[in-house]
């Protein structure tokens, strides 16, 4: 560049402070930051989630052994973009293109606790379906459910969508701070119980908070999930 060492290091400097570019604590490497993905999204228009998740996801099958699954928000529900298979004796999982309802999964739930107020009313019929007997069907009770779920930032859906079968879920965030789309474990009642083991908790809200930062998301203090 034609320049001294010591300005280019103050120019890096400002950009890491500004978000635009971060550096490694571990091999002090520099890499482009959240603010940069995020203008370089802003003029592309397009992310590619699943190839941004699927090593966070390989991650996280990994740390607990359970299926893992990612999920875009839609206008009707919670669509499976992608499964990775669990490692343990007995595996259950969601099928890539499913349709998870917003009422009775862990995926639909926290992505209703991550909406706005009024975008979350616009989702939720006035009559609730029941996929089994321990779906929610009182609109009050769900939407008070729902606000306890925003409170704590992940959602589990004990025997709701299937009798047996349980989820974690947390949601990811895009650049501009919207839920685009969640991730899960899947298993059985008896193996993610409700509520679900701390170790449990920390791994799907590591993994929902490290791809939300690879899409551009910044967390602020006063974020809604601070925990991840």
């Amino acid at each position: 560049l034609g320049t001294t060492k010591s300005r280019i290091h103050r120019h890096l400097r400002t950009l890491v402070s500004l978000g635009y570019i971060s550096q490694s604590g571990t091999t002090e490497r520099y890499r482009i930051g959240s603010r940069l993905i995020a203008l370089g999204q802003a003029a592309s228009g397009t992310v590619d989630l699943p190839s941004v998740a699927m090593p966070h996801m390989r991650t996280l099958r990994d740390r607990p052994g359970h299926a893992v699954s990612v999920g875009k928000i839609e206008e009707d529900g919670i669509r499976i973009l992608n499964t990775l298979h669990g490692n343990m004796q007995i595996d259950v999982g969601v099928r890539p293109g499913s349709l998870l309802g917003f009422a009775n999964s862990a995926q639909g739930k926290v992505a209703l606790a991550s909406m706005p107020e009024h975008a979350r009313q616009d989702v939720i019929p006035e009559t609730l379906a029941a996929g089994t007997k321990f779906t929610i069907t009182d609109r009050a009770e769900l939407l008070a459910h729902i606000d306890n779920i925003a409170g704590q930032g992940w959602a589990t859906a004990p025997n709701e969508t299937m009798l047996g079968l349980n989820a974690l879920a947390c949601p990811i965030f895009n650049s501009e701070r919207a839920p685009i789309a969640t991730i899960a474990i899947v298993s059985l009642t008896e193996v993610i119980k409700t509520p679900p083991e701390q170790s449990q908790i920390e791994a799907v809200s590591e993994a929902a908070a490290r791809i939300s930062a690879e899409i551009g998301f910044e967390k602020q203090k006063s974020s809604l999930l601070q925990e991840i």
